[in-house]
Parts: C-alpha cells; structure tokens; sequence
C-alpha cells in the first residue's frame, strides 16, 4: 500500500458511506470538487515532509509564496507539475488550458504580458488549494504544501506523469482481444502486442526478436527513458481505467498481420511481474483481468495516478503520531506507530454488494473470544440458504437461536430445514470458539455502519488475490500481532487478559487506556516504496461515480 505519514480527514465525516458522495463533504473534496469564486490572495505554503512513514516529523521551513517567484523560468517549472495533475484529474478545463501554455513557455523569457498571465496562473493554483485547504478545516495551508515540487513522492508522481504522457503520444494502445487464456508455453499472434506492451511499460528491458518482428514500428521508447514534456488535448475522449470500452481500435486475434510466437519464460516472469503490481494472483497466465490491464492505456494510466495523488494528498496532512489504515482496493492494512509502520497486514473486505465504507474513527475496546451478534440480512442471505441443505448447520457451528423476547429456542434438525424454508422468525447468537466467524478477537469503533476489524475462522481466504469476501467487516489476517500490540500498550486490565487468553470460549470485553484512530481509504492507484505504480481494480466502481461528482469550476482573478 501506499506509504502514508500524513492523513487527513475531516471528523465531520467520520461514518459516512462512499454512496452518499453528494452529502459527504469530503467526499466531494476527493476528487477536488466545485470552486466557489475565492478570493485571490498568496499563500505562505509550508514544506511538508516526504509521503513516506519514515518522514520525519518536524516542522519544515516556510518557502516564499508561489504567486512572488522572481524568476519567471523556475515560477513555470514550479507549477508545470501541478498543473499536469489538475489537469489529468479532470479538475477544471482552465489548468488543462494553463499546462498547454505553460509547455510553450517552458526555458524562454517571457515578455511583460505573458509574465502578467503567469502571475494569473500561480493564483488560481494558490487559490485552488486554499480553498480546499478551508474545506478539510486545515489550520494552515496543507494541500498547497503538500504538492509543491520540493516533495519527494509529489515530484516521483509527476515523473511518471509525464513518463505515461510521452508514452500516449508516442505510441498507438489498440484494444486486444483474447478469447481463451494464454499459458506459458502456448503460441498466439498476441504474443507480440503483448511483448511490446511490457516493454513500453518498462517489464521488459529489451523488445524480443521475434516480437520486434512482429509488431509495427512505432517509434516509442519504454516509459523509463521518457522524460519529454507530454501535452493535453482538453477535449479528448480516452478510455477510463474502470471499463474495457473506449476510442481505441481493436485488434482481432486472428489477425493475419502478426505471426504467431511462443509465451516463453522471459515473457512469463514479466508477466508475473506485472499481475504483481496489479494486484492480480501472480501465476503467468494472461487472462481476462491481466489483459484488462494490458488493454489500459498509458493516457488513462496517467488520469487513474493523478486523481488517486489527488484523493490522497487531501488525507495526508497532520496525523495522529498512531494509527490504522485499511486501503480497500489493496485489500491492506497498515498499523503505523509514532510514524513508523510496524505492521502490514492482507484484509478481506466487504463485496461489492455489501461495501466496507469509507470512514474515519477511533478503536474503543477489545473483545476476547466475542460472540458473533448475526444481523438480520447476514441470516437471510447467508446462514438460511444452509440450513436448508443441512438441518445441523446451527449445531455444528456453535449457534444459539433465542426469539425476540430473548428465549431460547430449539428445534430438530428437520423443523430448522422447514422453517428455514418459509418464516423464520429467531435471532442467531454465535458462541466463541474456533468455528466464530469473529475468531479470536474483535476491535470496536463507533460507526453506523456496524462495522468492526476482526479475526476469522477462514484463514485460508487470504491466500485469494480478490479478497472483497465479506458483508463489510474487514477481517485481518494478523489479528493475533494487532491483539497483542493492544494488549501491551493500551488495554487496561492487562492481568486478566493474561488469565483469560489461554480460554477459547469465554467472551470479555476490555476498555482501553486510549483511543486509536482507523481509516478506511480508497486508492487504486500509487508510488510504491520502490517508486513503482501500483494499480489496483476498482471494486467498487468508484472511480466513475468520482469522476461523475466533479462539476466545472470557475477560477476568479480579483
């Protein structure tokens, strides 16, 4: 996951769902939303430390502002980034417009009139910024000093910016077309677009022969060696990185234009290589979702990065010196200590039709061996269909069944199948124990959402690549490391903890000496610690509804 040192969050928006992206104010703020007209005036950014959990945590001198750069050859290189990213993350046509010129103006002078629209272009950038500085309730401008060009993470974001921008231009990405999946060792005529794919995309240091061959010559360098300034047509219509569809042409798989070539071992490890950063089972085998991937443009490769840097760049300001944060997309969680990450840990988080959402809140209480409280939509839609095919489903694992007026109910193996059937009318408490669909411990944080992190009685469902698995909770595969972390630093009766850890089947809950703060997060798209970007799937198909949130803004000179 994306190393974080800095999140930001608004409390006010603490349980609220991604669904309600229109009442979520900082909902509207991920995507960098609607401009009201600002007043214009200079910020006094500060510098921010690198976004990286080992980022020290000081304060960092305070540069001039943006809008009163003397020279005009560093105000424009200054910008450029920044610019390059608002425009790629659909936030205004005007920034679109603004990197068109700012190419243009790139190591010339200017005269007095362009000098003046430069001048322009710094505030409307200051404005943006301070304007959404106000929207997060920063106590100091943040966001404008988090991406100016001094930062390091910022600064590798735009690289690969431009990088992917060269690389639109420079090279054709037509939709290819797999009807069956390709195993190591097969021939196809795909084989070819393929190879050259990975090594425009830097997973192959040279083209093969036989591909180079194969494929037209389009005079495209690896994205590694590109470094040119790319331009922006503003009104072009590319590919999103949430569907397949999109203006590119296809590519038929019989096509008599390339011949048929072996997937060779070179050609699997780069593959390999590639479903790793994509978050994808690492096995060699090209199917439908790696090919999905090889069919993303670097165009719309470039627009997924730069509205991903956005989102985030809007929680990473001041955070707590600890905390958790669970990016859903990565199936990830992050535990940093005074800073510094001491855990990372895979999570399953909810399906599609039953989403983790996203939230901010705080750990409260541990329970021990909790029982599991099964709500009403988890019985009907998971636990009936298995009585019905087996009557001693409930017995086998562990559940007690009471009615509304809290007795409890029994029934032979054969009535739970008939009324499982028809009216079922009882509430199901799960006893703890090793089949507990809770495990071992539970981590309490208010929402309403009654969602929580837990263990699992499933342990194996974390060797899936997909792990959107569950019914919202998010389950952590390192559930004993975090307990025990809790129970050395912040659990209050830490004796009976001791007593009781050894009994798998009595419940306790245990009240903490202080609160610790949870994140969920959405990101499919980042700079690793390697300077690599990993791209996740969009499981929740958030990426549109976030585009689909951005009006146009309007940007005001007063």
């Amino acid at each position: 996951m994306m190393p974080v040192s800095r999140l930001t969050l608004n409390p006010n928006t603490s349980n609220r769902s991604f669904s309600s992206l229109k009442r979520w104010p900082l909902g509207a703020l991920l995507m960098g939303l609607s401009l009201a007209v600002i007043e214009s005036y200079a910020a006094e950014p500060l510098v921010t430390a690198p976004l990286s959990v080992e980022a020290e945590r000081v304060e960092q001198p305070a540069l001039p502002p943006s809008a009163e750069v003397a020279d005009p050859d560093t105000a424009v290189e200054q910008i450029l980034g920044q610019t390059l990213l608002l425009s790629l993350a659909d936030v205004s046509p005007v920034f679109s417009a603004n990197y068109q010129q700012l190419i243009q103006w790139q190591h010339r002078a200017l005269n007095n009139e362009e000098q003046l629209k430069l001048r322009q272009m710094q505030l409307q950038l200051d404005n943006y910024w301070q304007y959404l500085d106000a929207q997060a309730e920063c106590t100091a401008p943040c966001l404008s000093a988090a991406l100016i060009p001094k930062d390091t993470y910022f600064r590798a974001v735009v690289l690969k910016l431009k990088q992917l921008m060269a690389l639109a231009e420079s090279s054709s990405w037509e939709t290819l077309i797999l009807e069956d999946k390709l195993s190591p060792g097969q021939e196809s005529p795909l084989i070819a677009p393929i190879a050259q794919r990975l090594f425009l995309l830097g997973f192959l240091a040279e083209m093969p022969s036989t591909a180079s061959e194969s494929v037209a010559d389009e005079a495209a360098l690896p994205v590694s060696e590109l470094g040119s300034e790319p331009t922006i047509e503003p009104d072009i219509i590319s590919p999103d990185a949430t569907t397949h569809a999109g203006t590119v042409a296809r590519t038929e798989q019989a096509s008599t234009d390339n011949n048929s070539m072996p997937y060779d071992d070179e050609l699997v490890r780069a593959i390999k290589n590639f479903q790793t950063q994509h978050g994808l089972q690492a096995d060699g085998v090209i199917g439908k979702q790696t090919l999905y991937w090889l069919n993303q443009s670097p165009y719309a490769r470039a627009k997924l990065l730069a509205k991903n840097t956005l989102r985030q760049q809007l929680f990473t300001r001041t955070l707590p010196a600890s905390y958790l944060v669970i990016n859903i997309p990565a199936f990830e969680l992050q535990f940093v200590e005074a800073g510094k990450v001491i855990l990372n840990s895979k999570v399953i988080v909810g399906k599609a039709s039953r989403p983790t959402p996203l939230l901010s809140s705080h750990i409260s209480s541990v329970v021990l061996n909790p029982q599991w409280r099964v709500p009403r939509t988890i019985v009907r839609r998971d636990i009936m269909p298995h009585i019905r095919q087996d009557g001693h489903y409930l017995q086998d694992r562990g559940f007690d069944v009471y009615d509304y007026d809290g007795a409890r109910v029994e029934h032979s193996p054969q009535e739970w199948q008939e009324l499982a059937s028809s009216h079922f009318p009882y509430r199901l408490v799960q006893r703890p124990g090793a089949k507990n669909a809770l495990g071992r411990y539970k981590f309490h944080f208010d929402n309403s959402f009654s969602v929580y992190l837990h263990g699992t009685s499933e342990p194996s469902l974390f060797k899936k690549t997909d792990r959107a698995l569950s019914s919202g909770c998010i389950r952590v595969e390192k559930v004993e490391e975090l307990a025990r972390w809790f129970q050395t630093h912040l659990v209050k009766d830490t004796r009976l903890w001791d007593k009781l850890t050894p009994n798998t089947t009595q419940s306790q809950w245990f009240a903490l000496s202080d609160t610790m703060p949870v994140y969920t997060v959405y990101w499919t798209a980042w700079l690793d610690d390697a300077g690599q970007i990993q791209y996740r799937n969009d499981i929740y198909h958030l990426e549109v509804e976030f585009t689909q949130a951005v009006p146009a803004a309007i940007f005001y000179i007063l």
